[in-house]
């Protein structure tokens, strides 16, 4: 696809998206909607009366984001037609008796200028990559048209492209950073940097996300995340999304997509979210009450329940190790990508 096409592509996604959204909003149908409908085909995978499909839950976070105006037919064709090229790849290679062949070709076709990609690997969005403006360089739906992504999506496409192919890759976080990481031929793990196209030490990932012993631990960072720890993640990707939409980080439904994230991994960001919407409604009971004080719920069972809940939350997410980066801390690090300082070392 030549860069025009790409840019016609993306305007005319954009005005199917506005279009479609107008028409829901007629309808009455919301993002609480879609954030419901997210919240609870993903159980089903939890609770394995469906099977476990990371595609299909990337896809439902993604079109809450977007309002229920994507078209998973047409994700999944964009994936196919991919898919088709990385089969061709491996055995135009005589590659089908490696294990890792379809590492080398997702790899390569996302990172390299090749004719399979019509000269246009996967590229970091630097001028979006905290999503300030949107969430677009967080979307894989947008990936795909835009060929422009950040540590979110490229990461995501990869995984998906992995399961597609039925080769081993695993999804694994830091601090504000997601990454893959797969073993190669010899079963030695390394460590993928979609953002740069190299491969990064762990010590380099420990010390420049400010990983904690802690942290690594509990399995909240740098662990490869399973089939449901997966799916939690995506249930993590949702809440942002529902707050980056609605400006809502508390409710019913929040509480619902914690409750059942949580109950399959203990350590995950999920326990932020569950912190928030738990105080919220400790601080608005109080409101109700006329107290203005922590100190003075004493003689309230409900909001002493309530005030103990999320001092018990708060001490977890402490010990489970999370950190995080400032701003300023993040930017840093685009900017050493950018400039090609990423270690190309083995794990």
């Amino acid at each position: 696809m030549r860069r025009n096409d790409t840019a016609l592509n993306m305007r005319r996604l954009k005005l199917t998206i506005l279009i479609s959204l107008v028409s829901s909003i007629v309808f009455g149908q919301g993002y609480d909607y879609h954030f419901k409908q997210a919240i609870d085909e993903i159980t089903d995978m939890l609770e394995d009366r469906k099977p476990i499909d990371f595609k299909r839950a990337v896809f439902l976070t993604e079109n809450t984001y977007y309002n229920g105006q994507l078209d998973y037919t047409e994700f999944c064709n964009q994936l196919d037609q991919i898919t088709a090229k990385l089969t061709q790849m491996i055995t135009n290679k005589g590659l089908q008796g490696y294990k890792t062949a379809g590492n080398w070709a997702i790899f390569s076709y996302m990172t390299e200028t090749i004719p399979e990609n019509n000269f246009q690997p996967m590229q970091y969005d630097f001028e979006n990559f905290m999503g300030e403006d949107d969430y677009e360089s967080f979307m894989v739906s947008s990936l795909l048209t835009t060929k422009k992504g950040n540590c979110h999506s490229l990461p995501y496409l990869y995984k998906i492209l992995a399961d597609e192919v039925n080769v081993e890759a695993f999804v694994a976080t830091a601090p504000m950073h997601v990454y893959i990481k797969h073993k190669d031929e010899q079963g030695k793990w390394w460590n993928l940097e979609l953002t740069s196209g190299t491969f990064s030490r762990t010590s380099f990932i420990i010390e420049s996300f400010n990983v904690s012993d802690a942290g690594m631990e509990s399995g909240l960072y740098m662990k490869p995340l399973d089939g449901k720890e997966l799916l939690v993640l995506c249930l993590s990707d949702l809440m942002d999304y529902y707050e980056k939409k609605t400006g809502k980080y508390y409710g019913e439904l929040v509480q619902k997509g914690c409750d059942i994230g949580l109950k399959y991994c203990k350590a995950s960001l999920l326990q932020l979210w569950k912190f928030d919407e738990i105080k919220y409604r400790l601080d608005k009971r109080m409101q109700i009450f006329g107290f203005t004080n922590y100190n003075e719920i004493n003689d309230n069972s409900e909001l002493v329940s309530l005030f103990e809940e999320v001092k018990s939350i708060e001490q977890y997410i402490k010990d489970m190790g999370y950190s995080s980066l400032t701003p300023q801390q993040y930017k840093e690090k685009v900017e050493e990508i950018e400039n090609g300082k990423y270690s190309q070392t083995k794990n």
